[in-house]
């Protein structure tokens, strides 16, 4: 890779999930070359931690559409990660700046747009859903799903931009359930496993919407930050400033239409997240029984995460993530079961806080 550098417009860098590929970017063996964008609230704080390790912080939200639009119209590759899978308007903004880009220069901008398997979810309510497993070498069967799905409407504009703009560049990665503690700066703390947990703590017990039965995949945030980087590496080689002019992709390189990647490493049901749960918070003490019980129905919302509660922790979400380990994607960290104690013992700390 020469040394031209590479200009990316990153969302989400004070995130869970943007953090620790943030964290990834800046340990990239070319980092060097990286010219760093990073969207931030004005908080004095984040934007001198982000300053201090080489990112520029643009000052700004979701909502600063102009700043957006100015900010990727200026860049090679951009990074979205904030609330991206639900903020229509952010992603118009970016691309409208990726179109306005590619218009002077007249040469490809990679879009990697972070959406999630939500999309994918049947509302059982903790019953057994279908069968139907999606996967993302059959990008037609993704583009069956309904628009009513949840994040459907964004991945829709993403991939009908593509289609309309032959130089933007665009892949959309789908991550399930995440876990494990995060490398970022800031938010090192994922959503459905914590919230299980802090409900347990409150309520003294733990507890599974409905049976329980319905299932969801998962992604250790390491192993996610990799397929990310993976992606990024990949999309640089042919559509990068530096690319040879006659670069040739991977043919499970795939954009816009067909540019969906899932990234799970293992599946399972509520009950038998809850139960390992149940199993780690009673052996150390911090509820009287291992037993786990269904939530009253009218407890859910307030219990968990509102009316989001039975789609994040009571639905069936399945799918196979083939077409990033085709580019060489090798998940290895601890398995979602291993990984209960070490988010246990995190809550348990932060409970105390």
């Amino acid at each position: 890779m020469s040394s031209q550098p590479i200009k990316i417009f990153f969302t989400g860098a004070t995130g869970y999930i943007g953090g620790s590929i943030l964290t990834g970017l800046l340990q990239h063996p070319n980092a060097s070359n990286f010219q760093i964008t990073a969207l931030v609230r004005g908080d004095d704080t984040r934007v001198k931690k982000l300053t201090s390790v080489g990112v520029h912080p643009l000052i700004g939200d979701n909502d600063s559409h102009d700043v957006i639009e100015q900010a990727t119209s200026e860049s090679d590759v951009v990074i979205h990660t904030a609330n991206s899978a639900d903020d229509l308007p952010s992603a118009k903004a970016i691309l409208s700046g990726l179109d306005k880009r590619t218009k002077s220069t007249k040469k490809p901008v990679i879009y990697i747009h972070t959406s999630g398997t939500g999309v994918l979810t049947e509302d059982v309510r903790g019953k057994k859903g279908s069968s139907t497993v999606y996967h993302d070498l059959d990008p037609d069967q993704i583009n069956g799903l309904s628009e009513e799905q949840m994040h459907r409407s964004i991945d829709l504009l993403i991939i009908n931009s593509a289609q309309a703009n032959p130089l933007l560049k665009t892949v959309i990665v789908l991550p399930p359930l995440i876990y494990g503690l995060g490398t970022g700066l800031f938010n090192q703390t994922s959503i459905q496993l914590p919230t299980l947990i802090r409900a347990a703590l409150k309520r003294g017990k733990v507890e599974t919407i409905g049976a329980g039965q319905s299932t969801w995949d998962h992604v250790h945030v390491a192993d996610l930050v990799d397929a990310y980087l993976i992606l990024f590496d990949a999309l640089l080689a042919v559509y990068g400033p530096s690319a040879k002019s006659d670069a040739k992709p991977n043919p499970y390189l795939t954009t816009g239409r067909e540019g969906y990647y899932f990234a799970e490493n293992g599946r399972h049901s509520w009950r038998q997240l809850a139960e390992k749960t149940a199993e780690v918070l009673f052996k150390k003490g911090a509820i009287q029984s291992a037993n786990v019980t269904p939530f009253p129905d009218d407890e859910v919302e307030d219990a968990l995460l509102g009316a989001f509660s039975w789609l994040a922790l009571g639905s069936q979400s399945n799918c196979k993530a083939e077409r990033i380990r085709q580019l060489g994607w090798k998940p290895h960290r601890p398995s979602l079961f291993d990984s209960v104690e070490e988010q246990v013992d995190a809550s348990i700390k932060q409970s105390k806080n």
